[in-house]
Formats: C-alpha cells, sequence, structure tokens
C-alpha cells in the first residue's frame, strides 16, 4: 500500500503536514520512535517539505533528561503556533483533516490505554504519560477531545491479531473507557485485510 502511495502521481506532496498521535519519549534514531518508523517506511522517499513534518523534539528526551511533560508542553505549543490554513481550531480544539489509527490488543489508541487517567483529560490538546502500561513509560499523545474532533479518523487493522479487537470494538460500545478504541467518535472508517476482519459478521 505505501509503495503505491510513494508512486502516485496524483499525490501533490507539498501540501501535506504530517504530525503524530502519539509519540514515544525517546531519540528518532531509538527503534521505539514512532517518527523513526514513519520516516524509514515513507518520509525518506516523499518530497514533503521538512518543515511540515512536526515530530516530538527529541531533545528533550535524551536518556538522562527524559520528560514526557516538557515535550508534551512543547509539542502543543508548536501546533498552537502554527496558522489556521494550516490546523483549524474549533471549539478550542484543533480539526485534523485525518488521523490514521491504530490500536493494540487492548484495545488502546494512541497513548490512551484502558481505564487510565488521561482518558477523562479534556483540557490540554497534547498529555504526557509517565506509566505506559506498554514500554517506553515516558509518552506523549492526542487527548481524547483532540481525537474525536478530527474531521476523519481511520482505524487500520491487519494481520488475524487484531480480529477478536476489531471486531469488538465494531460491535459494542466502550464502558467508562475500558476499550479506548470504541470511545472514537464522528466520521470513523476502517481500512482491514481480510485477517483483520475475520471475527466480523458477514452484514458488516
Amino acid at each position: 500500500m505505501l509503495q503505491g502511495l510513494k508512486t502516485a502521481a496524483s499525490v501533490d506532496w507539498s501540501k501535506w503536514h504530517v504530525f503524530w498521535v502519539d509519540e514515544r519519549c525517546v531519540p528518532h534514531s531509538d527503534p521505539e520512535s514512532n517518527y523513526g518508523g514513519a520516516y524509514s517506511a515513507l518520509l525518506k522517499d516523499v518530497p514533503i517539505p521538512d518543515s511540515q513534518i512536526y515530530a516530538i523534539n527529541d531533545t528533550l528526551c535524551s536518556a538522562d533528561t527524559v520528560s514526557a511533560a516538557e515535550a508534551a508542553t512543547d509539542y502543543e505549543a508548536r501546533l498552537k503556533g502554527l496558522p489556521v490554513e494550516v490546523l483549524p481550531v474549533k471549539d478550542g480544539l484543533p480539526v485534523f483533516d485525518l488521523l490514521l489509527l491504530g490500536f493494540g490488543p487492548d484495545g488502546h489508541i494512541c497513548s490512551l490505554f484502558p481505564d487510565h487517567p488521561l482518558l477523562t483529560v479534556t483540557g490540554p490538546w497534547i498529555l504526557p504519560i509517565e506509566d505506559s502500561p506498554k514500554p517506553p513509560p515516558k509518552r506523549i499523545t492526542f487527548s481524547l477531545p483532540v481525537v474525536n474532533a478530527a474531521a476523519h479518523k481511520c482505524f487500520v487493522a491487519c494481520g488475524e491479531g487484531k480480529a477478536e479487537m476489531a471486531a469488538q470494538i465494531l460491535k459494542t460500545q466502550s464502558a467508562e473507557g475500558a476499550v479506548p478504541a470504541a470511545l472514537v467518535t464522528g466520521n470513523v472508517s476502517w481500512i482491514m485485510d481480510d485477517a483483520a476482519a475475520s471475527q466480523l459478521p458477514s452484514k458488516m
């Protein structure tokens, strides 16, 4: 899929602005870095201007001075400093054109984990998490209101390992954050392979 995107003649890369719904507080060179993964898979091969790629400030994430709070504050300030032509704001929340979302086997999205206190935070756009149940423990993440304010949300699921949770998300509503992915509302679509969709009712 990515190869087709990279070579598509109709894509005007100059209009792309790329953000991260969450990021691990590690240097970009670390194998755990979401930015590093995106750069290797796509960004190094397409002509999006560097000034339109908004990665976490990894100088705040060196081994000796990791601060999720500082990284979250810095990232939010950068987003709030963008002109509305780049990032519109409505009712105090940023309106991203599209969020690509994955989910974990526990139903977490971004770095919003089941029954975690951050699920109920409604003020800041970007939240620090110091105790992620999935390593590394220090991360930053979009808040749930920011996720739901996006114009379009698209879940991407591939493989049999995603099948059970995908079915749970699509067939049930989450109770008090037990499945964070089920709390995503608004204009939501899914991209799934046959394996990930294998536990869905045929009528869905």
